[in-house]
């Protein structure tokens, strides 16, 4: 065991904090029934819940886990970038979380994204982890939700 300020213990416990890594991810979404599927080897998975695009990483020091829920609205960024931008900012200053912004899809939409972000630097108890993925979905779920309605209450033209 690491003796050092903020220790995590070497063995699993389920009721001691353990480093979090992408098959511990996959394998507590798995128990809440996400069948997560790996897009990139020890750092992203990947499930659609509820119609909605879902990814779960980690930033390049592994030290955050993110839950990002995605979606592409089909709408051209000169047609409804700011109406969106202001959906999500009223978003950001009323529930603080998931993070929700705005981008550019590869294929020049706008999609939105509702971020979930957790820091493992300590780790995780195997209940801490399952209460983290739960609530990053569940938030991510009643963003875009808001976000999809705050779309269509607009005056952005399709498209």
């Amino acid at each position: 065991m690491n003796t050092s300020l903020h220790s995590v213990p070497d063995s699993a416990d389920s009721e001691r904090p353990t480093p979090v890594s992408l098959d511990r991810v996959i394998s507590c979404a798995h128990a809440l029934t996400y069948e997560l599927g790996v897009l990139v080897k020890d750092q992203a998975a990947g499930v659609v819940i509820e119609e909605v695009p879902f990814l779960f990483s980690f930033d390049a020091s592994e030290r955050f886990l993110c839950v990002r829920a995605v979606w592409d609205t089909d709408a051209q960024p000169d047609r409804c970038k700011k109406q969106l931008f202001a959906a999500s900012d009223w978003w950001n200053r009323e529930k603080f979380i998931p993070t929700v912004y705005t981008m550019n899809s590869p294929d020049h939409h706008v999609q939105v994204c509702a971020d979930f972000t957790v820091d493992t630097q300590c780790g995780l108890t195997d209940a801490q982890l399952s209460d983290n993925l739960a609530a990053g979905v569940s938030a991510g779920l009643e963003a875009i939700a808001y976000m999809r309605q705050a779309f269509t209450h607009t005056s952005c033209p399709n498209g």
